[in-house]
């Protein structure tokens, strides 16, 4: 990656800062130029800190072969623009596909529905997202690249860290085969309970859908759900009952999810002839407005 320019280091700067989205969207979009000036000539010494910070950021983006992608650039996922509060920029390792399919779920998911996960990821050529756990989310990046077809990781870390530790070389296959390791943190940054969330949100508003496999009902992916919800994505869970692993299926299948068999091909079905309707209703609504408009 090119090193990064001034207003980029502005940025991070302010990231450093731990101003909220909302202002680090200002700054991006050229909105608060007091803001700007304050970060980046403020004598302060938690200023002078935070643009020191921010070098050294950049710096560690430049060795780890990341981009720093904003909300202006054409390469941010334009799902991600439809949440309430945006990320102002993802660190980036790799090529960021648009849409796809999120495909989540336990760290501790039956054999079986790891089995359907990596076969779905297969079969389902389009890009997967999922957030690079063990479980679930390593049975859908796995099964896209088994397909050739790029899969999009987002992590509650800041690139620099892998979390768990032990996906470090599937991390580095996502990129290599043309696929994205994606965070709205900082380098480096440790992963906390609420970053996790946050990736939730982000894996959610990328894809066009989310499948739930197998989750227990306090399991983080019931949170992708809930975002997919609140953004009217269409969400799909496997009709799987009987045990608790299986627990939070039951829970998103009562509010709301559409049901999959435990056959790819025929999950699959049920998939694409969702996508298909939503895609004719969404152009229909687009031309709609358009002629109301003349």
């Amino acid at each position: 990656m090119p090193p990064l320019s001034q207003d980029e280091l502005v940025l991070l700067a302010a990231a450093y800062l731990h101003l909220p989205a909302r202002r680090l969207r200002g700054l991006v979009r050229g909105e608060d130029q007091a803001l700007n000036e304050w970060v980046a000539q403020g004598s302060a010494r938690k200023i002078t800190h935070a643009r020191h910070q921010a070098r050294e950021g950049a710096q560690r983006l430049v060795k780890l072969g990341a981009d720093l992608v904003t909300i202006t650039d054409p390469a941010y996922p334009s799902g991600l623009r439809d949440l309430d509060d945006p990320p102002a920029f993802l660190c980036v390792r790799g090529t960021l596909a648009e849409d796809g399919l999120a495909i989540v779920g336990s760290r501790t998911p039956p054999a079986a529905a790891v089995e359907f996960a990596r076969e779905l990821a297969r079969r389902c050529k389009m890009p997967v997202v999922s957030g690079l756990a063990v479980g679930i989310d390593a049975a859908a990046h796995h099964g896209a690249l088994d397909a050739g077809s790029p899969t999009i990781a987002y992590v509650a870390t800041g690139l620099g860290i892998t979390y768990p530790p032990e996906h470090r070389a599937l991390e580095d296959e996502i990129v290599a085969r043309g696929g994205a390791v994606a965070s709205d943190r900082l380098p480096d940054e440790a992963v906390t309970k609420w970053s996790l969330v946050h990736r939730d949100r982000l894996q959610a508003a990328h894809a066009r859908a989310t499948v739930l496999i197998a989750t227990e009902i306090d399991g983080g992916a019931m949170q992708t759900m809930r975002f997919a919800k609140e953004l009217g994505r269409p969400r799909f869970v496997l009709n799987a009952q009987g045990e608790a692993k299986y627990a939070g299926n039951v829970q998103a299948l009562a509010d709301g999810a559409m049901p999959l068999p435990l056959d790819p091909d025929a999950a699959l079905k049920i998939i694409r002839t969702t996508l298909a309707k939503e895609t004719t209703t969404l152009a229909t609504g687009r031309q709609q407005r358009t002629r109301s408009s003349r």
